[in-house]
């Protein structure tokens, strides 16, 4: 099998293209809509389709992951997509909250997050991954310890409920 050591003939065309739409797609969700007199302060349509019950938070997590398929197709580590989907994960999980989720998603903003992820790892490809191994790292500790006291808070009430039937 032969080895590849130049990149096809219009690959930096076509990379350049789709970080350009990603980068569209990014803004139009995240920052589209100016706030008048709030010095700059933006939102997007994903916050306004959040608004929709369950159905909002949904089509918004299912552009939010296209995205992430985008990032893959472009040869975004796998621990960075790791990381891209992690943010449309607590994006998607928090924003189904009523209210305080809508009010989540005008400050979370997962897919310019998800955008600079990529965009740093396009453009300097040798870049360390430590961060996101960290940040990944840290958020399966805290999903584990949230899992461990949710358990324990429930032995803890079967238990005396058990200790005031005796």
């Amino acid at each position: 099998m032969s080895r590849v050591t130049r990149l096809p003939h219009g690959y930096e065309r076509q990379r350049s293209s789709a970080v350009a739409e990603i980068e569209a797609i990014a803004w139009f969700l995240d920052n589209s809509i100016p706030v008048p007199g709030t010095g700059g302060r933006r939102f997007g349509v994903d916050a306004i389709i959040g608004l929709v019950p369950f159905a909002g938070d949904l089509v918004g997590g299912v552009i939010s992951l296209y995205l992430v398929w985008r990032g893959s197709r472009l040869g975004v580590p796998k621990i960075v997509l790791t990381r891209m989907l992690a943010n449309t994960a607590i994006d998607m999980t928090l924003g189904a909250i009523p209210f305080l989720g809508d009010v989540f998603d005008l400050w979370f903003k997962s897919n310019s997050r998800n955008l600079e992820l990529m965009k740093l790892r396009l453009t300097d490809p040798g870049a360390s991954t430590r961060n996101d191994w960290l940040v990944v790292g840290g958020l399966i500790a805290a999903i584990v310890g949230t899992i461990v006291l949710v358990g324990w808070f429930i032995a803890r009430i079967i238990g005396a409920l058990f200790g005031a039937l005796s």
